[in-house]
């Protein structure tokens, strides 16, 4: 038996034991995601924990101020509940040399984020808000 034969039975087994094929694409599908979404939002991400005042030097961060501002009014919204806002920036460097920080992806977690109509306000506000595109702003149900 050479080894790519090897290989593929122990694949074949490992898949038998998952309950087939579909199983495993959905698995692989769920981790890719899960890896694209954490090298996507990885280092330049602001959540409510770190927003407003840098209690360091007392500045204000422009960055975690969206994010709270945004929190506040998101959650004042009908039917969106407790909300939690994390936004991706980018640096852009502008004509003048001058580099500034600009949205570039936006996900929203909040307790209504199984109603569609929610959703789809809050996607439009957001990226309204932010001028974004709305395929940029991912809303998520907060789970129990």
């Amino acid at each position: 038996m050479s080894m790519w034969e090897k290989i593929k039975s122990k694949a074949a087994a490992v898949a038998a034991k998952l309950g087939g094929a579909k199983r495993i694409w959905l698995a692989v599908a769920v981790l890719a995601i899960a890896v694209m979404l954490l090298i996507y939002f990885g280092s330049s991400c602001f959540s409510s924990e770190n927003a407003g005042i840098n209690e360091e030097n007392g500045e204000y961060d422009y960055c975690a101020g969206v994010v709270k501002e945004l929190e506040a009014k998101l959650s004042g919204t009908e039917g969106v509940g407790d909300v939690s806002v994390m936004i991706y920036w980018k640096d852009v460097v502008t004509e003048d040399g001058e580099t500034v920080r600009e949205p570039e992806g936006v996900i929203i977690v909040c307790d209504g984020g199984n109603d569609i109509a929610v959703k789809m306000r809050l996607i439009m506000s957001v990226a309204a808000y932010l001028g974004i595109d709305e395929d940029k702003v991912n809303v998520l149900a907060k789970g129990d």
